[in-house]
Protein backbone atom coordinates (compact mmCIF):
# COMPACT_ATOMS: atom_id res chain seq x y z
CA UNK A 1 0.00 0.00 0.00
CA UNK A 2 2.85 2.37 0.78
CA UNK A 3 4.23 1.80 -2.71
CA UNK A 4 0.91 2.80 -4.23
CA UNK A 5 0.71 5.89 -2.07
CA UNK A 6 4.25 6.93 -2.96
CA UNK A 7 3.62 6.36 -6.65
CA UNK A 8 0.35 8.29 -6.62
CA UNK A 9 2.02 11.15 -4.80
CA UNK A 10 4.84 11.11 -7.35
CA UNK A 11 2.36 11.10 -10.22
CA UNK A 12 0.44 14.00 -8.72
CA UNK A 13 3.52 16.10 -8.06
CA UNK A 14 5.31 15.27 -11.30
CA UNK A 15 2.69 17.11 -13.30
CA UNK A 16 3.56 20.74 -14.05
CA UNK A 17 1.29 23.54 -12.95
CA UNK A 18 -8.06 26.21 -19.84
CA UNK A 19 -10.27 26.48 -16.97
CA UNK A 20 -11.77 23.12 -17.92
CA UNK A 21 -10.19 19.70 -17.92
CA UNK A 22 -9.85 17.66 -21.09
CA UNK A 23 -11.65 14.29 -21.39
CA UNK A 24 -8.34 12.50 -20.72
CA UNK A 25 -7.98 14.42 -17.45
CA UNK A 26 -11.59 13.80 -16.48
CA UNK A 27 -10.93 10.07 -16.91
CA UNK A 28 -7.71 10.35 -14.90
CA UNK A 29 -9.40 12.09 -11.99
CA UNK A 30 -12.28 9.61 -12.09
CA UNK A 31 -9.71 6.84 -11.64
CA UNK A 32 -8.08 8.75 -8.77
CA UNK A 33 -11.51 9.00 -7.10
CA UNK A 34 -11.84 5.24 -7.50
CA UNK A 35 -8.36 4.73 -6.08
CA UNK A 36 -9.09 6.88 -3.02
CA UNK A 37 -12.36 5.01 -2.41
CA UNK A 38 -10.56 1.66 -2.60
CA UNK A 39 -7.90 2.90 -0.19
CA UNK A 40 -10.64 3.69 2.32
CA UNK A 41 -12.17 0.25 1.82
CA UNK A 42 -8.78 -1.35 2.40
CA UNK A 43 -8.44 0.41 5.75
CA UNK A 44 -5.88 3.03 4.85
CA UNK A 45 -5.57 5.50 7.75
CA UNK A 46 -7.84 8.52 7.35
CA UNK A 47 -4.93 10.96 7.72
CA UNK A 48 -3.17 9.35 4.76
CA UNK A 49 -6.35 9.43 2.66
CA UNK A 50 -6.90 13.10 3.54
CA UNK A 51 -3.33 13.96 2.55
CA UNK A 52 -3.87 12.30 -0.82
CA UNK A 53 -7.13 14.17 -1.29
CA UNK A 54 -5.38 17.48 -0.65
CA UNK A 55 -2.64 16.61 -3.14
CA UNK A 56 -5.29 15.51 -5.61
CA UNK A 57 -7.14 18.83 -5.41
CA UNK A 58 -3.91 20.79 -5.74
CA UNK A 59 -2.85 18.83 -8.82
CA UNK A 60 -6.30 19.23 -10.35
CA UNK A 61 -5.97 23.02 -10.15
CA UNK A 62 -2.47 22.92 -11.63
CA UNK A 63 -3.55 20.67 -14.49
CA UNK A 64 -6.58 22.84 -15.25
CA UNK A 65 -4.22 25.79 -15.78
CA UNK A 66 -2.34 23.98 -18.55
CA UNK A 67 -3.12 24.16 -22.27
CA UNK A 68 -5.22 21.25 -23.56
CA UNK A 69 -2.31 19.44 -25.23
CA UNK A 70 -0.26 19.57 -22.04
CA UNK A 71 -3.24 18.44 -19.98
CA UNK A 72 -3.72 15.43 -22.23
CA UNK A 73 -0.07 14.43 -22.09
CA UNK A 74 0.18 14.78 -18.30
CA UNK A 75 -3.11 13.03 -17.59
CA UNK A 76 -2.46 10.14 -19.97
CA UNK A 77 0.92 9.54 -18.35
CA UNK A 78 -0.61 9.82 -14.90
CA UNK A 79 -3.46 7.48 -15.81
CA UNK A 80 -1.06 4.85 -17.17
CA UNK A 81 1.04 5.00 -14.00
CA UNK A 82 -2.01 4.91 -11.75
CA UNK A 83 -3.51 1.90 -13.54
CA UNK A 84 -0.21 0.02 -13.32
CA UNK A 85 -0.02 0.72 -9.59
CA UNK A 86 -3.61 -0.29 -9.01
CA UNK A 87 -3.12 -3.49 -10.99
CA UNK A 88 0.03 -4.36 -9.05
CA UNK A 89 -1.89 -3.87 -5.81
CA UNK A 90 -4.88 -5.88 -7.02
CA UNK A 91 -7.18 -2.85 -7.09
CA UNK A 92 -9.74 -2.62 -9.87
Amino acid sequence: MKTITVLLTTVLFSMSASAALTPACEEYYKEIDNFVAKMKEMGTPEAQVNTLKQQYEQSRKQIAALPDASQDMACKQGLDALRQSMSAAGIK
